[in-house]
């Protein structure tokens, strides 16, 4: 059997065909929910924009996620959250989404 040691946090949104992801790991489920913290109190947009998963893998990199789950396959991946919320906000708005 395996042993799943990393917990995955994905944030995810889509605004029209363009898919992005934020994916941290780590060993420590604390340091996962502190980064979904961060991300909450960081972001510009509002919550309903985002899904968020989190999922448990032998490895860290986000090839394990998607091995794990294809639904991830087609996401643009961000590891920098700036970059992704940044992101976000600029394809929200150019959806009118905010």
């Amino acid at each position: 059997m395996f042993e799943y040691e990393y917990v995955h946090f994905v944030a995810i949104a889509q605004f029209d065909d363009r898919l992005v992801a934020y994916h941290y790991a780590s060993k420590n489920a604390d340091d996962v929910r502190l980064h979904k913290k961060v991300l909450n109190d960081q972001t510009r947009v509002p919550g309903y924009l985002y899904g968020v998963h989190v999922l448990r893998t032998t490895r860290s990199d986000f090839k394990a996620v998607q091995e794990r789950d294809p639904y991830f396959d087609d996401f643009e991946v961000f590891e920098d959250l700036d970059e992704f919320l940044d992101t976000v906000y600029h394809l929200a708005q150019q959806a009118n989404a905010i």
